[in-house]
C-alpha cells in the first residue's frame, strides 16, 4: 500500500529528510562544539606551555647568575693564589738564597722554618685562614708582598 499511495510516500521521503536535515545540524552542531572544545583545550594547552616557557626562563636566567657569580669568585680565587704563590716563591728563593750565603745560619733558618709551621699548624690558626680563604676574604693588604718594593743596593 506504500507504494500506491504517492502522498505516503511524500510524507515518508519529507520526514525522512527533515531527519536527515535535523541528523545533519545535529551533526554540524557536535563538530561545531567538538571544534570549540578542541580549541579550548589548545588555549589551555598553550596557556601551560607559556607558564612552563616562562618558568623555564626565569630559571635559566637565574642559574646563569648564579654561575656568573661562581665565575666571579673562581676568577677572584685564580687571582689570589697566583699571588700567594709568587709570595712562596720570592720567600722560598730568599730562603735558598740567605743559606747559601750564611751557611753558619742555615740551622737556625730552618729551626725557625719549624717553630712558624708548628705555629701554622695549630688546629685554631689553620680554621682562621681555612675560613678566610674559603669564603675568599683575603684581603688586598694581606696579598701585597709583605714587604715593600725598593732598589737594590748592594749589586751581585
Amino acid at each position: 500500500m506504500s507504494g500506491k499511495n504517492p502522498f505516503w510516500n511524500y510524507d515518508y521521503n519529507a520526514a525522512q529528510r527533515n531527519r536527515e536535515i535535523v541528523d545533519s545540524y545535529q551533526q554540524a552542531n557536535e563538530a561545531r562544539l567538538d571544534s570549540q572544545q578542541s580549541q579550548f583545550e589548545a588555549s589551555m594547552a598553550n596557556d601551560r606551555v607559556s607558564r612552563i616557557q616562562m618558568q623555564l626562563n626565569n630559571t635559566i636566567n637565574s642559574h646563569k647568575k648564579v654561575v656568573a657569580d661562581y665565575e666571579q669568585r673562581l676568577e677572584g680565587y685564580k687571582q689570589n693564589f697566583f699571588r700567594v704563590a709568587l709570595h712562596k716563591n720570592i720567600l722560598f728563593r730568599t730562603v735558598r738564597r740567605l743559606q747559601e750565603e750564611w751557611p753558619d745560619k742555615k740551622e737556625f733558618i730552618l729551626d725557625e722554618m719549624q717553630r712558624q709551621r708548628i705555629l701554622c699548624n695549630q688546629q685554631d690558626y689553620r680554621e682562621r685562614w681555612w675560613n678566610a680563604i674559603k669564603d675568599n676574604n683575603l684581603a688586598d693588604d694581606y696579598l701585597e708582598f709583605p714587604f715593600p718594593n725598593r732598589e737594590i743596593k748592594n749589586k751581585p
